[in-house]
């Protein structure tokens, strides 16, 4: 090997340790740690068994997709956040990528107590199609529109729902806060609003559908026995084995195979 191509070796070296470095867990230099420390599932109450692309709240960073992070309160509650707005998790249904969510403030009271509209990020999620829109209008003058309901008295006197997307209009504010479309239940679009069953609506929640995840690659990788996590590197899903290399495509297999760009398959 002549001096020249010695060069090009340590460079490209160089260059690929400095990329690994990105992706190791913080205090750690040790990329198996990739594979042991992304086993967990998360389990909280009635929500079992999840895994990438969430994560749990103490799992570390690269073992989920950012953004899709579970926490458990009471050892029975699933949260997540989105968009500083905390949800409670009813349902997370992989197979359909959909998960049914619900605003913590609604659950404390019937009208929202935090004054902003339901907000996705968009970049992670998009809304079902089994929802429709409530808007609750707060610091009303007197009203006299179909559909209109006065549903309860919190400081602000007098808060009003109805069906729909509504702006504040001559009101001092308004919030809008998905619900599930359900027959019979009278809050279909430009329908009147049941109040008397306005609590068990909004605390059925709504649905939303998560954009991303592994793909047929994460598949691959749960088949090959590797674990799937997130490569900060190059923000895509990657295969942790539980031998070298520890970043791959797939990890051996049934037959024994390996990816053939080895440990730093996903750096680049």
């Amino acid at each position: 090997m002549n001096s020249q191509t010695l060069s090009s070796f340590f460079l490209l070296f160089n260059i690929k340790f400095l990329i690994l470095l990105q992706v190791l867990p913080s205090g750690s230099s040790n990329p198996e740690e990739f594979y042991k420390t992304c086993g967990n599932k998360f389990s909280c109450g009635s929500i079992t068994n999840i895994g990438y692309p969430f994560r749990g709240i103490y799992d570390p960073l690269y073992c989920g997709y950012p953004g899709l992070v579970l926490n458990c309160r009471q050892d029975e509650i699933t949260t997540i956040q989105i968009i500083n707005t905390t949800y409670r998790v009813l349902g997370i249904y992989e197979t359909t990528q959909t998960m049914r969510i619900v605003r913590e403030d609604v659950m404390r009271a019937t009208c929202p107590q935090d004054i902003v509209n339901t907000t996705l990020d968009y970049s992670l999620f998009d809304y079902s199609a089994t929802n429709t829109n409530l808007t609750f209008l707060y610091g009303c003058p007197t009203l006299n529109i179909p559909g209109l309901s006065l549903v309860c008295n919190n400081g602000y006197n007098g808060v009003y729902v109805l069906s729909g997307t509504q702006g504040p209009g001559k009101c001092n504010a308004s919030v809008v806060v998905p619900v599930l479309v359900s027959t019979g239940n009278g809050y279909g679009a430009g329908g009147s609003v049941n109040s008397t069953a306005l609590d068990q609506v909004l605390q059925q929640g709504f649905e939303i559908r998560w954009k991303m995840d592994g793909g047929k690659g994460c598949s691959d990788c749960i088949e090959s026995m590797g674990r799937c996590g997130f490569n900060f590197a190059t923000n895509r899903t990657a295969c942790f084995c539980p031998d070298q290399p520890y970043i791959s495509a797939t990890c051996s297999g049934a037959n024994g195979a390996r990816s053939p760009s080895g440990a730093l398959f996903f750096l680049f």
